[in-house]
This record gives C-alpha cells, sequence and structure tokens, in this order.
C-alpha cells in the first residue's frame, strides 16, 4: 500500500555495508542478506520470499537487551524520497540470546524493484528510522528472483510457460474470516501455507509448510482456502488454461 505521509523529525541511524550479500536456498524458502554497522553495532538486513507469495517479508535481526519493549506497530518504508510504503511490523526476542527481529511484509514487485535505488529507509513509528544504502542490490535481488524460480519449478510449475498468472475471485482476506478466539488463546502466529490451482480455477490440494505452532490455525487455514478460493485460471504461453501454485504467509492475530 502506497501512502502520502507528511515528515516528521525522528532520530536516524546511517548503517554501512559490512559484507557481501548472501543467497540462501533453504527448503520452500529464498532468503537473502546482507550484514550493516553502525557506530559499533551490527544488524542484518534480510528479505525472505516464499515462492508463489505475492508479498516479501523485511527482516531485520539486531542486538537487544532482555528488558526491552517488544512490540506490534507501523513500519514505513521509504525506497526513495518520493514514495513512502506503510506496514505493520512486529517485533520479537530471538530465544536464547540478546537478538531482536523486526519482521513486516512489502510487496513482491516493490522489493524487487529496490534493485535500482541507492538507498532504503525503514521507519518504526514512534521508535526511530535506519538507512541502508543498497549499492550492487540489483544483482542479489536478481537472485532472489530466479531462487524463487527455482522452487516453483522444483514443484511442477514451469514460470516460462505461463503467460499470465492465476487471479483470485473476491477479496482473499475473506477466505480466512473465521472466529480466532477460540484457537488464538492470546497468542499470534504464522501460518505458510501452499495449495495448487487447476485449470478451471479451483484450489484442489493444499499443504501447510511451515508451521504457526498451533495446529488448529494451521488446519484452518488450509480448510478455508479449499472450502472459499476461486481463481481465474493461469493462461499458457499456447492461451489454455494451465495449473499454478499460491503460496501465502498468513499472519494471524487478535485486534485489541
Amino acid at each position: 500500500m502506497i501512502v502520502a505521509l507528511a515528515a516528521a523529525a525522528v532520530s536516524m541511524v546511517s548503517y554501512t555495508a559490512a559484507g557481501k550479500w548472501t543467497m540462501d536456498y533453504q527448503q520452500d524458502l529464498c532468503l537473502l542478506t546482507r550484514p550493516y554497522t553502525a557506530n559499533g553495532a551490527k544488524v542484518t538486513l534480510g528479505f525472505r520470499q516464499v515462492p508463489g507469495d505475492p508479498e516479501t517479508e523485511v527482516i531485520i535481526l539486531s542486538a537487544d537487551s532482555p528488558d526491552a519493549t517488544l512490540r506490534r506497530g507501523g513500519v514505513l518504508l521509504r525506497p526513495d524520497p518520493a514514495t513512502t510504503m506503510l506496514s505493520i511490523g512486529v517485533s520479537l526476542r530471538i530465544p536464547g540470546g540478546r537478538q531482536r527481529l523486526l519482521r513486516f511484509m512489502a510487496g513482491h514487485d516493490q522489493i524487487l524493484g529496490l534493485g535500482s535505488q541507492a538507498r532504503l529507509t525503514i521507519e518504526e513509528l514512534g521508535e526511530g528510522a535506519m538507512t541502508f544504502p543498497l549499492d550492487r542490490a540489483d544483482k542479489a535481488l536478481r537472485a532472489l528472483a530466479t531462487c524463487e524460480i527455482d522452487q516453483i519449478r522444483s514443484w511442477g510449475v514451469d514460470l516460462a510457460q505461463m503467460a499470465t498468472p492465476a487471479q483470485p475471485i473476491g477479496d482473499v482476506a475473506t477466505w480466512f474470516a473465521f472466529p480466532l478466539e477460540p484457537a488464538m488463546k492470546n497468542h499470534d502466529g504464522n501460518t505458510t501455507v501452499r495449495w495448487t490451482i487447476d485449470p478451471t480455477g479451483a484450489v484442489t490440494a493444499c499443504t501447510v509448510i511451515r508451521s504457526s505452532g498451533n495446529p488448529v490455525l494451521d488446519k484452518a487455514a488450509c480448510t478455508q482456502v479449499v472450502k472459499h478460493a476461486k481463481y481465474q485460471p493461469a493462461m499458457g504461453r499456447d492461451g489454455k488454461p494451465m495449473a499454478s501454485i499460491e503460496t501465502r504467509n498468513l499472519i494471524w492475530a487478535l485486534r485489541p
């Protein structure tokens, strides 16, 4: 989502690159990271792509103190002075270490477009901002896109043969609307699911590829998508409908 926001004075930390971009092919996941440093403090900027997901997770791993306040709140992503994207970020403490993980979602195409930008500014509303130089990011982000294509091909779908991807019919958010309170027990959770869309646009299979740790939420994710999802099917370069896949990282959260 792109929004126009008035500029406000915030504390700014400007980081410098402390190493190269690293592309990591993981199971059902592509992870691109780079270390940065500022005033002796080290952070890692990363882009986590689940193949087939129209969004990319942005992650920032940094040092943290055990008594630091963890929060959920707004995050501004500024790839250039004229554009601001608003997302909702979650701060998590890494178990067993004094590290904090800030994570939020951004459009996949918007992240791939960062390769043409000189720097990226990320601001946690009410907390401060960080600026990262993006030199040589174009090649690294192309590697992220290649990883996604390779993994999807390993699932039996060749994107090179696809002229247009499948398009959801209706509001995707309504597919997953069901009473959360009994399942949540005051805990947030993330479930990553992958489903198959047949040439008629129907969902024929769904698999949980990363669990939220809550079996009720995991089961509900696939149950809801098989029950409610409907698509205009993907079209092949031969002009015929073809099977495709889609992946989503679902963030379960109760609103206060």
